[in-house]
């Protein structure tokens, strides 16, 4: 073939490929311009269902444990569903010619849908729910809440609402979208220790105070980034950079312990109509805090944590601080516990021609019986004479006990104690000093340093979390820290512990003990200053405590309970704090199964048990064991199975049988959750919990006919 056959083959080629691309370039031009102008609003309409954008990813808040691994904090998502009425009716008229068939869907399915809302949330009237429904109908809305005045879904109440409420069933296509909304703290058991635990800012995943946030960086992990892309009426977050979820942190708290130690405060508040009141209970060798309750009294008469007063409040000690006073006097070698003194029948006027006075009014008295009665003119005598022109060496001694130690307790914002060295040393200083005057000491440190006295003269650090897990497994732990290895000598030791057992056992803190076993500590009342305007203004105040621990010749717990009251109250000590140490002390012990069950009954307060209606099958058998009668009021045995109403009547159970009729909504006000949730499912209710506690109040009445399946909220309190 000749050459010019050859280029002229080429050169058809080369056409024929022109025209093929100017052809493709021609059609992709045409597509251009049909979908920039003839199909724009199309594509505009498709795009708001089709869209992307930088998300951020929140990771999920770590948990807050209890020594046991109970949850005491813990992060739940909260939902928001809107129904979307627009897309709604595009779906309708595609699948049916019928134009008004999305009105006879909605209007169809309205009653049953505001029934199924009302179950949920029984605070809103049906009436309300059809309003809203209809009103969103009307304007034909694309966001529309299903819950009105913005209300969220919980977990447990979205789970419900998929299957009860109709708009939200798979078969009424593009009616509703949900998104997750605030990621909601919750604490299983309430209010129990929440000052300790802390809480977050309700708008945003903040801390504002307690363990949540003094751990913050812990317990919030770091977030992720990704981007949400919805695709007709889905909407799907596609993961870019992994978030980081929070650790768990492992408390020292125990929930039970945490219980008797509120319960036990708050009752003795309110029998008292005192002010504020704290209660801490901790492990003696590892100086782990079980229980911290710190109650204050609101404007309605009820007791709430509103600050955390056991390491936010410094005050003047009183005589509690007496102890302190003869560790140093003995540990010097300036004073024995046989030395006498006399107390001048409870008024003295030797301190610079300033009055001091005793409760009690003794005369010569050991220093042993000066502590056991707590005599301030005694122990003022005793120390002055001790260190009169060597005040610093008593400040020294002081200092070497712990007691003035700075305790952060992994908390932020603790307070810090107040112990002066040098400066002027009048008259009145050391004196009043030796009682626990001119110093200031939070409760924690008060409490640190009698756990010392039952550690074998050890003080630890006060602890609140033991562990930091991810996963599960451990990636930081807290060792437990010793602040002073002897707090004095051994013989120092054995005699102060043997003048704190004889306070309970024979003078100031009888109230405080108990006949189980041996409980020693000491009393404690000092008049509160009321700042610029001295002791006196506004009425006077004190601040009434006890502090030691149990058991005395093997201690494993320490305690401290303090209760600020007023004139005309119960202002000492052994009177107002000590029989809620005793509470703690026997309860606690109790609990731990130390003693036969029929020894656990408290001395000071009627030995008859709370119990709450239900199953009183099982509730007999326990009573049966502590020796507390329970019978039927209709004069029946006992049966395997016997639901019913209980009340009290001298010092017995009495049981009101209940019958629950077929087809009628059972009576579970008064019963516990596990009790109300069986037996309302055993009839065939679907049934959601609120709260914890005993059952307060059902969403479906008590006696009304039900239909299979139905759904009944439950709420609980304590």
């Amino acid at each position: 073939m000749s050459e010019v056959n050859k280029e002229d083959k080429s050169v058809v080629r080369f056409r024929i490929l022109t025209i093929l691309m100017s052809v493709v370039a021609l059609f992709i031009i045409v597509q251009m311009c049909r979908v920039m102008f003839a199909e724009r609003r199309y594509w505009k309409e498709v795009s708001n269902y089709m869209v992307s954008w930088n998300k951020t990813i929140e990771p999920r808040r770590g948990n807050i444990l209890s020594d046991e691994g109970l949850l005491m904090a813990s992060s739940m998502p909260q939902y928001r569903i809107y129904l979307d009425f627009v897309t709604s009716e595009r779906v309708a008229k595609l699948k049916d010619s019928d134009q008004n068939r999305k009105d006879t869907l909605f209007y169809k399915s309205l009653d049953e849908t505001v029934s199924a809302m009302h179950n949920l949330f029984p605070s809103i009237p049906q009436s309300r729910f059809r309003e809203h429904y209809v009103r969103g109908h009307s304007i034909k809305s694309k966001y529309y809440p299903l819950v009105p005045d913005g209300k969220v879904l919980s977990y447990n109440q979205f789970k419900e609402a998929v299957v009860t409420v109709p708009w939200l069933k798979p078969r009424y296509e593009g009616w509703f979208y949900s998104k997750d909304g605030r990621v909601s703290r919750k604490k299983p058991f309430g209010q129990l220790a929440t000052r300790t635990l802390g809480d977050l800012y309700g708008a945003k995943d903040s801390a504002r105070y307690g363990l949540e946030f003094s751990f913050d960086s812990v317990l919030r992990g770091t977030p992720g980034i990704g981007h949400e892309e919805r695709i007709r009426n889905t909407t799907r977050v596609i993961v870019d950079k992994e978030q980081t979820d929070g650790s768990d942190i492992v408390t020292t708290l125990n929930v039970q312990m945490q219980d008797i130690a509120e319960t036990a405060l708050r009752r003795r508040l309110l029998d008292l109509n005192s002010y504020s009141g704290v209660a801490v209970l901790m492990d003696v060798a590892t100086g782990d805090i079980k229980a911290m309750a710190s109650l204050t009294r609101t404007g309605d008469g009820s007791y709430y944590e509103i600050q955390n007063n056991v390491v936010k409040e410094i005050y003047e000690p009183g005589s509690t601080f007496k102890t302190v006073s003869m560790m140093v006097a003995l540990d010097a070698g300036k004073m024995s516990i046989n030395d006498s003194v006399y107390c001048e029948k409870g008024q003295y006027f030797g301190f610079g021609g300033v009055r001091m006075t005793d409760s009690h009014g003794l005369g010569w008295a050991t220093a042993a019986e000066v502590l056991m009665e707590s005599s301030n003119i005694g122990t003022a005598k005793l120390i002055s004479k001790a260190f009169k022109g060597h005040e610093e060496e008593f400040v020294e001694g002081v200092y070497k006990t712990g007691i003035n130690t700075h305790f952060d307790l992994q908390l932020t914002g603790t307070a810090a104690p107040v112990i002066r060295k040098g400066g002027y040393w009048d008259a009145t200083r050391l004196p009043w000093m030796s009682y626990g005057y001119n110093v200031q000491l939070p409760a924690i440190n008060t409490l640190a340093f009698y756990n010392g006295i039952a550690n074998g003269g050890k003080m630890v650090a006060p602890r609140l979390v033991t562990e930091v897990r991810r996963d599960g497994q451990v990636v930081k732990s807290f060792p437990v820290v010793t602040v002073t290895e002897r707090m004095c000598g051994d013989s120092t030791l054995k005699d102060i512990r043997y003048m704190l057992e004889k306070v309970v056992e024979e003078g100031t803190g009888k109230q405080a003990g108990s006949s189980r076993f041996k409980v020693a500590g000491k009393t404690g009342t000092a008049q509160l200053s009321q700042g610029a305007g001295g002791y006196t203004a506004s009425g006077r105040s004190y601040l009434a405590s006890f502090c030691g621990y149990f058991p005395a010749d093997n201690p494993r717990f320490s305690c401290i309970v303090t209760i600020r009251t007023q004139k005309g109250q119960l202002a000492y000590g052994a009177g107002a704090a000590g029989p809620v140490f005793h509470e703690i002390s026997e309860k606690v012990m109790s609990m731990l199964g130390e003693s036969n069950l029929a020894d656990a009954r408290d001395t000071v307060n009627s030995h008859v048990p709370t119990v709450l209606s239900g199953d009183m099958s099982k509730a007999g058998y326990i009573l049966s064991k502590l020796g507390i009668t329970a019978y039927p009021k209709d004069g029946s045995e006992l049966a395997d199975s016997l639901w019913g109403k209980v009340t009290n009547e001298n010092d017995s159970i009495v049981i009101t049988p209940r019958e629950y009729r077929n087809g009628l909504v059972p009576d579970v006000v008064g019963m516990g959750a596990s009790d109300a949730v069986y037996l309302l499912e055993s009839v065939g209710l679907k049934v959601g919990l609120s709260g914890v506690g005993r059952v307060y109040s059902q969403s479906l009445s008590a006696g009304t006919a039900f239909k299979q399946g139905s759904y009944i909220l439950i709420k609980l309190r304590m």
